[in-house]
């Protein structure tokens, strides 16, 4: 269908555009092994060898027979493939000041990039259970944090440090580690003095020019501050599993973790324009394939809380 409502007798110099999320996600998983990948189904294989094992030493005794290593691999496959494919009609074209193919390319790229970060967001399901504060079918209820209860154990700032816990109980770095949670966390966050009383202004400069940033760019605007050696991010991609989004009763998942232990891979990435043989216009299509993988479960750490 032309697009109908750009024929009017006046136009606006510029347009009014879609309100656009914060990509996250992506952002935060690395890219290591992504290799030459360029079509769907490809594959990226990834080894890994077994510990060395330490064992006693007594003097004038034999040491043991040399340890076998052993390895394993774990496979990276491009498994999503996704597309889009408009038109501009001619007729659009020439009777419209704003730039009508920029705006339309640009939500294009918008919403390709938007899908992927959703489904980066759904590796939280890999956490391991020692990794969990809660559960999806009974997700914890966090109290709205006062005076009273700084340290009771029952907060939105409470459970998060208990994620950063899980992450050291499973020897993850300190640096680099990031949790990305809903808008309402925030909201709970910022009434938290332990939350704001460090996260000053001079901190969160001290904190983005010490490169500390993790996603930095596009999604630098989601940064939200600091807790126990973890960035914390706010995204609206963060998984909601219950109640209505953002009310009380709202059940959501609060992913920490360390980009160690997960990474991605883009495959072909192309835009073609065309003129389509029965229309007079311009048409432009896109595909992307990426996939994704978790290669250190143990990196992830995961709270299922529900607001009060």
């Amino acid at each position: 269908m032309s697009l109908n409502s750009f024929i009017p007798e006046i136009w606006a110099d510029s347009m009014i555009v879609a309100l656009r999320k914060n990509q996250v996600f992506g952002a935060l998983f690395n890219s290591d092994y992504e290799g030459e990948i360029s079509a769907y189904g490809d594959t990226v294989r990834i080894s890994s060898i077994s510990q060395v094992t330490i064992s006693n030493y007594v003097k004038d005794t034999d040491i043991t027979s040399p340890q076998a290593l052993t390895d394993a691999q774990t496979v990276l496959t491009i498994s999503q493939a996704k597309s889009y494919n408009f038109l501009i009609d001619d007729v659009d074209k020439a009777q419209s000041k704003p730039k009508v193919m920029m705006q339309a390319m640009s939500d294009a790229g918008y919403q390709m990039a938007d899908t992927q970060d959703q489904y980066y967001a759904g590796f939280y399901v890999d956490a391991p259970a020692a990794n969990l504060v809660g559960s999806s079918g009974s997700p914890t209820v966090v109290s709205v944090p006062t005076a009273a209860n700084i340290g009771a154990g029952t907060t939105l700032y409470d459970y998060l440090v208990t994620l950063s816990q899980k992450l050291t109980e499973a020897k993850i770095p300190k640096q680099g580690r990031w949790c990305v949670i809903p808008p309402w966390g925030k909201s709970h966050l910022t009434q938290d003095a332990r939350f704001t009383g460090f996260n000053t202004p001079d901190a969160r400069l001290t904190i983005l020019t010490g490169k500390l940033d993790a996603s930095a760019g596009q999604a630098s605007d989601a940064y939200l501050g600091k807790i126990e050696n973890m960035d914390i991010y706010e995204s609206l991609n963060a998984p909601h599993i219950g109640g209505t989004v953002g009310a009380s009763g709202s059940q959501d998942v609060f992913f920490a973790g360390h980009s160690m232990g997960l990474t991605k891979a883009e495959g072909l990435r192309e835009v073609v324009a065309y003129r389509p043989e029965r229309r007079f216009g311009d048409a432009v299509k896109g595909l992307m394939l990426y996939g994704a993988k978790t290669i250190r479960p143990d990196a992830i750490a995961v709270a299922y809380l529900q607001k009060p």
